[in-house]
């Protein structure tokens, strides 16, 4: 019976592990300044481009979300592929050159706030 009680306990320490690694790092930074707003979540690890205009990889079931005053970008792992919802439009995984400029912009802000400033996040 106690073998049974070990094995049970045993598995919920191992399944508390795993779900407390599931979502990795969570981290939300929110900055107000003469009413300019902007708001970086993101969760597990993203990685920039070299160059700093892009997003070159996102941890497993992590993302990134980013406002500023009423433009919106949120980029996801989704199965291995980064998808991108710009200000409420549908996921898409091309971006056209005006997206393109909205997310270069959008890194830029978000290495200028301290992100990726440990080599990922």
């Amino acid at each position: 019976m106690k073998k049974i009680h070990y094995l049970i306990a045993m598995a919920g320490i191992m399944l508390l592990a795993t779900a407390c690694r599931f979502g990795g790092r969570h981290t939300t930074i929110i900055e107000n300044r003469d009413g300019n707003t902007v708001k970086i979540e993101y969760r597990g690890q993203v990685y920039f481009t070299e160059d700093g205009t892009a997003i070159k990889f996102i941890t497993p079931h992590g993302s990134v979300k980013y406002s500023h005053n009423d433009d919106d970008l949120v980029a996801e792992n989704e199965n291995g592929r980064i998808t991108y919802e710009i200000n409420g439009g549908g996921k898409q995984t091309q971006l056209d050159e005006g997206a393109k400029a909205f997310l270069a912009s959008a890194v830029k802000e978000m290495i200028r706030r301290g992100h990726n400033a440990d080599g990922g996040r």
